[in-house]
């Protein structure tokens, strides 16, 4: 199969834009002035840098000036250095002045069109615990650090390092890793590993998290829950592939296109962070299931290197509420039904219904006709994809936002963990409503698990209340 082509300079278009505009280069080195706790207490390692001559960028008095070291790097290590880093994903580091400061056209244009940090989920529909986007107030504190030249400041205004981020579990049961190390080719591969379950008795997956060993190559991870009834297909597939793994896009791969073919059981995108699932609930995994992981690898970005991603899960043998990922899409559009005319700018489909009333065809978790808890949402559509939104429309009119996606990004996937579950009851409808732009197109667009095809899918973590 082949995936399409991206990269870096594509997904940061309006960054790299801005940067060729301000006539600037990009550094050819993320070496500078790194800063160890004693050079953050000692203001003489300052002047033995050079670096405001070396770099061009001013220091800045001691006047209210907003300075790299005493107001933006604090920022930046909050919300950018997990990608933004040496050895890293992203395209280039943000971690020390001398690294950040040719790039400062580029970063104001990124944090005021809210494209970097990515995060999908528009602001004033819902409250997320897992909110990556720029706080207002930062993205005023960094454009006014470029409005101004992008001040150094003194070195001694840094905060201490913060060491290493939490980003782990509270403990790990279990780690599942691709069986041996994998040399992705051509500019984007999307590949699929298929892993054993090692549990002869009913588990309970409670927390997540995925761990690359090249960070560098891997934009995306996905793993997805295979019932032991359709294991036999994806063996097939392992099988008829001579190296590790197997093509995939948009899902675990194979031809079927019914979205119940993998339920998630995690995602990672770069710079996510682990955390347990809510407390007292879990993904059950029964004996004879398998795991597939898909990982989107992008060589673009990377080293050329070789990558064995592992994921590390929680275990319990028992929980209070046994979760699931309810798969949110209408059967019409599964089967053939959701058509995206050639040329079309802006086709829109939307589908609602009360869950509540087919919860049998759905799981046997949450009885029929009963109201449910939804505590995270994630939508997925592929590259023709441009604005989604998911909403409960209640018995009595009134309507609650669960996500609102402006500027879809099929590069940027993420789950939206919400602050406090929300209730859904009998009664209530789940409207998913999906746009694309197929103006390009010389043919129309369907449903399907292909990269020209499409889809339109929400997937809520669900338990009983």
């Amino acid at each position: 199969m082949r995936c399409p082509v991206e990269n870096p300079a594509a997904r940061h278009a309006a960054t790299l834009a801005a940067l060729a505009l301000a006539g600037c280069a990009p550094p050819s080195s993320d070496g500078g002035d790194t800063i160890s706790a004693e050079a953050s207490s000692s203001p003489a390692s300052d002047a033995s840098t050079g670096l405001a001559s070396s770099t061009g960028g001013p220091l800045g008095p001691d006047d209210g000036t907003v300075t790299f070291y005493r107001d933006v790097l604090p920022i930046f290590r909050k919300h950018c250095t997990a990608c933004h880093s040496p050895d890293n994903i992203a395209p280039f580091s943000v971690h020390t002045y001398e690294a950040a400061w040719p790039w400062r056209q580029a970063i104001a244009a990124a944090v005021e069109a809210r494209t970097m940090p990515p995060w999908l989920p528009s602001p004033g529909c819902n409250s997320y615990t897992n909110d990556a986007s720029l706080p207002g107030e930062d993205i005023a504190t960094v454009l006014a650090w470029v409005h101004e030249d992008g001040p150094r400041g003194d070195i001694a205004d840094a905060p201490p390092p913060a060491g290493d981020p939490a980003t782990g579990l509270p403990r790990v049961d279990l780690v599942l890793s691709a069986p041996e190390d994998y040399v992705p080719s051509g500019s984007d591969d999307y590949r699929c590993f298929l892993l054993d379950w090692p549990h002869e008795t009913p588990t309970y997956i409670t927390g997540f998290h995925a761990v690359p060993s090249n960070l560098t190559l891997v934009h995306h991870v996905i793993a997805y829950r295979i019932t032991p009834d359709r294991v036999a297909t994806y063996e097939q597939l392992d099988a008829d592939d001579p190296t590790p793994g197997y093509p995939c896009f948009g899902g675990p791969g194979g031809a079927e296109s019914n979205p119940g073919a993998g339920l998630w059981l995690g995602a990672w995108a770069p710079g996510g962070v682990a955390s347990p699932y809510p407390e007292g609930t879990g993904l059950a995994m029964d004996p004879g299931a398998k795991v597939v992981l898909q990982i989107h690898y992008n060589t673009a970005a990377g080293d050329g290197g070789a990558d064995r991603t592992r994921v590390e899960l929680m275990l319990a043998e028992s929980v209070e509420r046994e979760a699931f990922m309810l798969l949110w899409a209408d059967l019409d559009w599964v089967g053939g039904n959701m058509p995206i005319p050639a040329g079309s700018p802006d086709t829109v489909h939307t589908w609602e219904l009360d869950p509540t009333l087919v919860m049998d065809f759905l799981t046997d978790i949450v009885p029929v006709n009963s109201p449910f808890l939804i505590h995270a949402a994630s939508h997925h559509m592929h590259t023709l994809g441009t604005v989604a939104n998911h909403e409960i429309v209640r018995k009595g009119g009134d309507s609650d936002c669960l996500l609102d996606i402006k500027h879809w990004d099929f590069n940027w996937q993420r789950a939206a963990r919400f602050t406090a579950p929300i209730r859904f009851q009998p009664g209530d409808v789940l409207r998913l409503s999906c746009q694309w732009d197929n103006t390009a197109g010389t043919k129309d667009v369907n449903w399907g698990e292909g990269t020209s095809d499409e889809m339109c899918l929400g997937v809520y973590y669900v338990t009983n209340p």
